[in-house]
């Protein structure tokens, strides 16, 4: 229901109904920020990243892969271009590049194949930015605040893939979803 027919307001000296077309001649239509948050930003179906990987389905499962392998990926193949140039503390470096390419390999086939070796490979590239932080990053000419900022960062990415090794492992157990578990994707109501 939209607000103005709530209201009783009128436009242009007819009153508001839900059908009735406003002054520019459009459907009366309004979007629903509500939903619209809860469709693309929280919602348990495509979004499911507190529900237990116990009670996943195949399709939460996979949206949640997806978003994981997309995440790591550009981020590992953006430390793969920048660790060839002379930006970093320890100048061109291959073997990191190298590293990183890998990582972003793993990542795209974590996000096809739902492989648990690739998620245990995936799992380690914490541990590695890690270990370059306490060789590279602690003498480096950036701040400290922007090296510890990293480092959380890092520890809050080793903490969750250890959910996404579960997933891994749980994959081909998980049960399949309905068709009613597929949001309908909309913009505006009908």
């Amino acid at each position: 229901m939209s607000l103005a027919k709530w209201r009783g307001e009128t436009v242009c000296n007819r009153p508001v109904t839900a059908h009735s077309l406003d002054a520019l001649g459009a459907e009366n239509r309004m979007l629903d920020w509500e939903n619209l948050f809860k469709r693309y930003v929280w919602d348990d179906r495509t979004t499911p990243y507190l529900i237990p990987v116990n009670r996943l389905k195949r399709q939460q499962a996979d949206y949640e892969i997806l978003a994981y392998s997309v995440f790591i990926g550009i981020l590992f193949g953006v430390v793969s271009i920048t660790a060839l140039t002379d930006v970093g503390p320890q100048g061109r470096s291959p073997n990191i590049s190298l590293y990183a390419l890998s990582v972003t390999f793993a990542s795209v086939i974590f996000g096809y194949a739902k492989n648990y070796n690739a998620a245990l490979y995936l799992s380690a590239s914490p541990l590695a930015g890690l270990a370059y932080l306490v060789f590279y990053g602690l003498r480096s000419d950036h701040s400290l605040f922007d090296t510890l900022l990293v480092a959380l960062v890092l520890i809050l990415l080793l903490w969750y893939s250890r959910r996404v090794i579960t997933i891994a492992r749980c994959y081909s157990t998980l049960r399949e979803g309905d068709d009613q578990d597929t949001p309908k994707r909309r913009l505006f109501k009908r």
